[in-house]
């Protein structure tokens, strides 16, 4: 749209990347994840946002994972739309059934069972004023409202025991966490639990800010989601998550969405001691902070 701040206001980017551990196992990367920005009938920006992680234990969890993030976007928009109505918080045991059906068929079609196509869920639907939250299992949804501090949607559900989380193949109703929303909300980030070691502050029970807010201000300097620096800055996200820094925290699959609305900050006039910025500098998609380790 050439230069200047898209209109939505919304900048994003995104990446899955395979864990370490899968190539050991010579297991697909099993992460996957969907992000699509539309104006509704009202000519809002609606922002539509979803990751899923396959089950490791789940020998075809790749294309459940797939599936799953690919037809929750679709059934978003049409649902959303027009404009003309809102989801609200029973929606998300609709959706959930709607996904079952669809991964069942897709199991008699591959000739796998239902449990080989298992999966988490973390969904994000966002207009101006209004937001749509789904959780199944493990992963987070993290928030920020202007003058506030990155909040946690809901907190991963890992069920009784170490490991454990609940698949959209077969959870229960009461653990599929949906939330509707209101207010403005500038900046939005999906991830898979592969980066929750060093998303998650355990003492605080939060998102671990310094892991985020150098990513987020890195796309809140792009002026759209097209051209070069979008492009080097999508790229830059997936190195980082496939970095020797990050991998040795976790082996696991990597997925991140990241998106704001935030202006992007004024330039400061140049010190004495400051070099100026020129245009063909890019934001760096790095942290040298030290995020407590998830047990």
């Amino acid at each position: 749209m050439g230069r200047g701040l898209t209109v939505s206001g919304w900048r994003y980017v995104h990446a899955s990347v395979m864990g370490t551990g899968h190539h050991t196992t010579g297991q697909p990367c099993q992460d996957a994840h969907a992000v699509r920005l539309i104006h509704t009938g009202h000519d809002e920006p609606l922002l539509l946002l979803v990751s899923s992680d396959g089950a490791g234990s789940a020998r075809h969890s790749q294309l459940g994972s797939t599936l799953a993030c690919e037809e929750t976007l679709r059934w978003l928009e049409m649902r959303l739309s027009s404009g003309e109505s809102f989801l609200e918080e029973q929606d998300g045991v609709t959706l959930v059934y709607n996904l079952r059906t669809l991964l069942q068929n897709l199991g008699e079609e591959q000739g796998v069972t239902l449990r080989d196509l298992a999966c988490t869920l973390n969904v994000a639907a966002l207009l101006p004023e209004r937001q749509w939250f789904l959780q199944v299992g493990d992963g987070l949804t993290v928030t920020q409202r202007p003058g506030e501090a990155p909040k946690a949607v809901f907190w991963p559900d890992n069920g009784e025991y170490a490991n454990q989380t609940y698949f959209i193949t077969d959870v229960p109703d009461e653990h599929v966490h949906t939330l509707t929303d209101a207010g403005p909300i500038e900046r939005v980030a999906l991830l898979t639990d592969g980066l929750q070691p060093m998303a998650l502050s355990l003492r605080d029970r939060a998102p671990f800010t310094p892991f985020f807010e150098p990513m987020f201000r890195a796309v809140e300097a792009l002026e759209d989601n097209d051209g070069e620096a979008h492009a080097r800055l999508h790229a830059g996200l997936a190195a980082f998550l496939d970095s020797p820094s990050v991998n040795a925290r976790t082996s696991d699959d990597k997925t991140l969405i990241l998106a704001s609305c935030r202006p992007p900050p004024r330039p400061e006039p140049p010190t004495q001691e400051e070099t100026p910025v020129t245009p063909d500098d890019e934001p760096l998609l790095v942290t040298d902070s030290e995020p407590e380790p998830h047990p």
